[in-house]
């Protein structure tokens, strides 16, 4: 009996995955954010389903120095090239791998709460909402204010919480933005001059990508696919939305109507 119970709790386990999974999918949003003054950047990642930001990731990265009692540990690769260039005695490092020698200077400000522990803070605050609920929320604070807002977040001490929050609603933004890929074939039977460094050559191949926004998706984004052979042929298709697709450039005597490409890939 305990056997099939517990059989029967995993079925019911799996069932209620399997239908939050159906609810919608899971799509990721990731930004460079400019959360805190100029001197460093933030990447800021979500996981956004039917709107709601299931999770957040929140990360920063500046120059940051050694102190005797603690060694700042750089990105990858910057013991190599990637670093020559560096400013003496820094290095570029994630202030989550750093937290603990970051964090000093902000006991100096008077900050007891270390870095990575105010991402998790933040995090933990825009779980759950919508995009629609936070940008509501962040609506009502400017950088004049935005010291009450480090109140609204529970546990964060941060100066620029709201700074971080509104990374936060850009990445899940992001998520919502589509991108096309386009696998474009010329067989027009001569080389095309524009859109590649060399030429399009006859038979050739090639693939390129476009990004959206959500906003722009939503007001009906299309694009213009024009090109032009060396032999003077000019043509043009102007409803191109973002999807994943083949896209045949036709000879004119290929044509079988106005449309001077077509959606399928030719035979290889």
């Amino acid at each position: 009996m305990k056997k099939l119970l517990a059989l029967l709790l995993s079925a019911l386990l799996l069932m209620s995955a399997a239908g939050a999974t159906a609810e919608g999918e899971v799509v990721m949003g990731q930004v460079e954010y400019a959360a805190h003054g100029t001197g460093a950047f933030a990447v800021i990642t979500v996981a956004l389903q039917n709107d709601v930001i299931l999770a957040a990731k929140i990360d920063e990265f500046q120059f940051i120095g050694s102190r005797e009692d603690l060694a700042a540990v750089g990105v990858p690769n910057s013991d190599g090239s990637f670093g020559k260039n560096y400013p003496e005695g820094m290095v570029l490092g994630s202030k989550r791998v750093n937290s603990d020698l970051y964090s000093l200077n902000m006991q100096r400000a008077g900050s007891y709460v270390q870095i990575a522990a105010n991402f998790d803070y933040i995090e933990a605050f825009v779980k759950g909402k919508t995009i629609a609920e936070l940008e509501e929320i962040l609506s009502g604070y400017t950088d004049e204010n935005k010291a009450a807002f480090v109140d609204a977040v529970s546990g964060a001490t941060t100066a620029d919480t709201l700074g971080y929050a509104r990374g936060v609603l850009a990445a899940a933004k992001a998520a919502k933005a589509g991108t096309g890929t386009y696998t474009f074939h010329n067989k027009t039977g001569e080389k095309g001059p524009n859109y590649a460094v060399n030429g399009f050559a006859a038979d050739a191949k090639m693939v390129l990508t476009r990004t959206a926004s959500a906003e722009e998706i939503e007001a009906g984004y299309s694009m213009t696919v024009s090109f032009r052979t060396e032999g003077g042929y000019e043509a043009a298709f102007q409803t191109l939305h973002i999807e994943v697709v083949p896209v045949t450039l036709l000879a004119p005597d290929a044509l079988t109507g106005a449309t001077p490409i077509s959606f399928l890939a030719p035979e290889e």
